[in-house]
């Protein structure tokens, strides 16, 4: 399987990409041709915007290619090129004045029955009917972000717009994809947080590379917890079992200075020189050091019912003592 190392080589001198940032780059390479696509990836992108009103409408992003595919989008389909404005981090894309959203709108509507400034947000699926690779790119462009899956499996959508969350929830649930919804700072935000929902997402967006890096370090993610659940479970096994012998051997020991071995029964005073002889075997070792050998149970059931006997024995003791 293709590992995270399947991604292009990062140039020296730069930090390395997000998870979030590598799904990105791969979506930017990948607008849809076809011209109902296009349009649905421009109506979601500007549903999912920053900032919408009858005069304009902002889209702000850290991703200058994805700036630049939105601006494209519209240059070749209205014939205006969006004003760009640079902050420190981000890159926003001004649709203004009034009469080029008007525009827009009013065009978008009459191809997909949506108004990407007044909800409720609807697209009409039946004249995009194979556009969901572009619908879903064009959102988790705009607003999506995902956690290193090494940390914790979560992919997130923070919408302005409720109604924009509210019909994204519902077009994943189409898709089986399973989704919640939070409210977060005004904010709506839609959240996938299981590993396999995400990798179905991932498919039906088409970031295949990104896919193939997720499974890899889902796979490597499952394999230390693996690991560290059998690890947890031998320390807390060695625990016990040293815990047992040193109870037992303390035990042991009151017996062989009271000199009470000669009052037991044979096979448990064997038992009993078996463990005193040999403190850090396992009982199964412990059994395997007798004549005739005994087994695990076996030795077990022998050396409880020493611990039983020794114990009632220094509880005799102690009331002797108080009497």
């Amino acid at each position: 399987m293709t590992g995270p190392s399947s991604h292009p080589a990062r140039p020296a001198g730069r930090p390395p990409q997000s998870f979030s940032q590598q799904i990105k780059d791969e979506l930017n390479l990948q607008s849809g041709s076809e011209r109902n696509c296009q349009l649905a990836e421009l109506a979601v992108a500007l549903a999912c915007a920053h900032r919408q009103s009858p005069s304009e409408i902002i889209l702000t992003t850290a991703n200058p290619s994805y700036a630049g595919l939105v601006a494209r989008l519209v240059l070749e389909r209205y014939h205006v090129a969006p004003e760009l404005s640079a902050g420190r981090e981000t890159l926003s894309i001004v649709l203004a004045p009034e009469d080029l959203v008007a525009l827009i709108r009013q065009d978008l509507s009459g191809q997909l029955g949506v108004d990407v400034v007044a909800g409720p947000f609807r697209l009409d699926l039946d004249r995009a009917p194979h556009c969901t690779r572009a619908i879903l790119r064009a959102a988790f462009l705009a607003s999506g972000s995902i956690r290193d899956p090494l940390k914790a499996y979560h992919l997130e959508f923070d919408l302005r717009r409720e109604d924009v969350a509210l019909w994204l929830g519902q077009f994943l649930a189409d898709l089986d994809i399973r989704s919640g919804l939070v409210r977060r700072h005004g904010h709506t935000v839609v959240y996938i947080k299981e590993g396999q929902q995400i990798a179905d997402f991932l498919l039906h967006c088409g970031a295949h590379q990104s896919l193939l890096a997720f499974e890899s370090l889902r796979v490597e993610k499952e394999m230390r917890n693996t690991v560290n659940r059998v690890v947890n479970c031998d320390s807390a096994n060695s625990t016990r079992i040293a815990n047992t012998a040193a109870r037992q051997l303390e035990l042991l020991h009151y017996l062989e200075k009271s000199g009470l071995f000669g009052s037991l029964p044979e096979e448990l005073a064997a038992a009993g020189r078996a463990r005193l002889e040999n403190p850090d075997l396992s009982l199964k070792e412990l059994g395997e050091t007798l004549e005739p050998p005994l087994g695990k149970s076996g030795m077990n059931h022998r050396l409880k019912k020493l611990e039983q006997f020794a114990q009632d024995q220094m509880e005799k003791e102690r009331r002797h003592h108080h009497d």
